[in-house]
């Protein structure tokens, strides 16, 4: 049962580097690595294959910069001095700022008093049409989760049965 990051072990969950052996285990076929493979008491084999750990070639160096997706931006705090101080600065009133963003002059002045954020999307708007920086990158460990693989392997099943005993 392999995937695109290589293959895992189907009774315990590991990554399989080196040997793999598809062996049948109470009428099912199951992926294993070497370890779980002789826990099991070496079944018969229907498949064994050796698994190459291929080294990944370094990356390129883009000269690009590289795309940040919304949900790794944050708006900075003192959103709102900035968009009203760069709003004057180019001689423009709430009016003509709301109808180049497609929004109300409340919502205008809404984000200038600062009792409305913008989203990432109006704010990127902003920085295009008042030439300032309003985005900036999320800090690592503020709303951001890390991704906890919850998948459950025949492995867990087992020690579990065995903690009951």
């Amino acid at each position: 049962m392999g995937n695109g990051d290589g293959e895992y072990c189907e009774m315990c969950g590991s990554a399989i580097v080196g040997k793999s052996y598809t062996v049948e285990i109470e009428g099912g076929l199951l992926t294993l690595c070497e370890r779980c493979y002789r826990k099991q008491g070496s079944p018969p084999i229907v498949e064994r294959k050796e698994i190459k750990v291929e080294r990944k070639a370094k990356p390129r160096v883009n000269s690009r910069p590289k795309k940040v997706s919304p949900e790794e931006l944050e708006v900075v705090e003192d959103y709102s001095k900035i968009i009203k101080e760069a709003r004057e600065r180019l001689k423009m009133d709430t009016l003509g700022l709301a109808k180049r963003l497609k929004v109300s002059e409340n919502v205008v002045k809404r984000f200038e008093s600062g009792r409305l954020k913008p989203t990432i999307d109006q704010a990127r708007q902003l920085e295009k049409l008042l030439g300032v920086k309003l985005l900036v990158p999320t800090e690592v460990g503020e709303g951001v989760e890390e991704e906890v693989d919850m998948d459950i392997t025949l492995g867990d099943v087992a020690n579990v049965r065995e903690g009951r005993k």
